[in-house]
């Protein structure tokens, strides 16, 4: 090999492991979330985005329009569980026939909407307390545009939803949390840029010694 191939050679190897250490975007994502719990069979009844049942309720409190630097943990609302009256007590209730949808409205980077759906099933109990009920959506990932949202679940899929404690927890919220990505590439950071200068350099000086000595 040439002084001049193997010249070009490491030029463009030094150029491409620049241009491999470029960044992913840091881009902004606002967005609001609004959850729907629907359904109720048996003594479970849903009206207005609340579910009730032997003194038991579940409400579904919607995220308000919030701009994060993706990539992050961001926070789309909180499920809030209730007993009434709170010096009473209740063995397993059980919730039955509920759904719920949690849909992610975005304005930004790109606007469009995506919903995360599933059943709700479990009991709650007070005094003490104790919860098997869960949220179980059919999918854990979706993508609006170029933004990629994840729920974060437990080992099964499903969210947990804790019950109300007579220890000021009354009622007692349980966060729905998702990592939220975007698929696009950033401009370099100024220390890529060195990084990479001096390949585009190296490409230069190459080109103008295979003009010179032809």
């Amino acid at each position: 090999m040439g002084v001049c191939s193997l010249a070009r050679a490491v030029v463009v190897v030094s150029a491409a492991v620049a241009l491999g250490a470029l960044p992913a975007a840091a881009q902004n994502v606002t967005f609001s979330t609004s959850g729907a719990l629907t359904g109720g069979s048996g003594n479970t009844t849903c009206l207005s985005n609340t579910c009730t049942v032997g003194g038991f309720s579940v409400t579904f409190v919607n995220d308000a329009s919030t701009s994060y630097l993706a990539p992050t943990l961001v926070d789309l609302g909180q499920f809030s569980t209730a007993f009434t009256p709170g010096t009473g007590s209740a063995g397993s209730t059980a919730l039955t026939g509920v759904s719920f949808a949690l849909t992610i409205n975005q304005t930004a980077p790109t606007p469009g909407s995506n919903s995360f759906s599933g059943t709700v099933t479990g009991s709650l109990a007070y005094n003490p307390s104790s919860s098997s009920l869960a949220w179980m959506p059919s999918s854990t990932t979706f993508t609006i545009g170029q933004t990629v949202y994840t729920l974060v679940t437990d080992n099964s899929g499903n969210i947990r939803i804790q019950a109300p404690t007579t220890e000021g927890g009354n009622p007692n919220p349980t966060s729905v949390k998702a990592d939220v990505a975007t698929t696009t590439s950033a401009l370099p950071e100024p220390a890529t840029l060195l990084l990479l200068a001096p390949g585009l350099a190296g490409l230069g000086v190459v080109a103008r010694r295979r003009r010179t000595t032809k």
